[in-house]
């Protein structure tokens, strides 16, 4: 499970204009020391600063660790966009109005700025107080996943070890890499192929799923696993997967790690970059000790 990306545009928004209102806020800061500052400019300093540095600071980060203590994203994810474009507006057009309040104007950006405060409240306080999703249980696969519609370029793709069993019966050109990766692009599927080999096409998707479900290749050795290890994987996906891994992850983020509920939605890169870790090393590390493990 993780969030969507548009979520995450706009929670790291969130910091970049917290920070920029920070730099605004000393600005006018230092234009009050130094000469005899308007009065917006007082107001702008102090809004500046809570309502935009510290609050969006807490927007931002709020929404990116926050939900992973309840291992669920947000309630309402679209909501975000909504109260990124409130906040900002309701805080900006509060300073701009502030040398004609009380006004008509002043109020309106104000009561602005307190929806926006109040979406944020109770978008993150339903995700925090409602309970978490039940795990859904993982789909079986299918006794065949191979069928004799699929193309032969798209199997040898998403399972290379299957390459064996063409190559073993009747596909011979395939033991080619070059013409393995011609294939691939071809639109010839597994029957058209086995009626121009003349391949008993049921022996041979037999052959082929009993690789690709796990069992022996035909050299007898244990199939190797096609996919590997992404920094967009979640890592509470990656230990089922693999279980492997868990000394990995141990080593980088000690036993914390396995009592997170975060696990259940950070990624792998998401997590790097919490704890300062090497994404490249993990990644080989992690994918060394899944193929290891099988």
């Amino acid at each position: 499970m993780s969030y969507p990306s548009g979520m995450d545009t706009y929670t790291k928004g969130f910091i970049v204009v917290s920070l920029a209102y920070f730099v605004a806020a000393a600005g006018l800061g230092i234009w009050m020391g130094a000469d005899t500052a308007p009065d917006w400019a007082w107001f702008g300093h102090i809004h500046f600063n809570l309502l935009g540095f510290m609050a969006m600071m807490i927007y931002g980060v709020g929404y990116f660790i926050l939900p992973r203590f309840n291992a669920r994203p947000l309630v309402w994810p679209g909501a975000v966009a909504i109260h990124f474009f409130l906040a900002n507006v309701g805080l900006i057009g509060m300073v701009v109005t502030a040398p004609s309040r009380p006004s008509s104007a002043f109020l309106i950006f104000s009561l602005v700025s307190l929806l926006s405060v109040v979406l944020f409240a109770v978008n993150l306080g339903a995700t925090i107080i409602l309970p978490a999703p039940p795990a859904t249980a993982e789909p079986e696969e299918p006794d065949h996943v191979v069928t004799p519609e699929m193309r032969i370029g798209e199997i040898i793709s998403r399972w290379p070890a299957t390459v064996d069993v063409f190559v073993k019966n009747g596909f011979a050109p395939l033991a080619n890499p070059a013409h393995q990766e011609k294939v691939k692009s071809l639109p010839v599927t597994l029957a058209m192929g086995c009626a121009n080999h003349q391949v008993d096409l049921e022996k041979i998707t037999s052959l082929l799923n009993a690789v690709v479900s796990g069992g022996a290749s035909p050299a007898g050795t244990p199939e190797t696993p096609s996919r590997t290890i992404g920094p967009d994987d979640v890592i509470g996906e990656v230990l089922r997967t693999y279980p492997a891994t868990e000394d990995i992850f141990r080593r980088y983020y000690g036993e914390a790690c396995f009592s997170c509920p975060g696990q259940a939605t950070e990624t792998v890169r998401q997590s790097t970059m919490m704890h300062n870790a090497d994404e490249k090393k993990l990644l080989a590390e992690l994918n060394e000790a899944s193929r290891s493990g099988d």
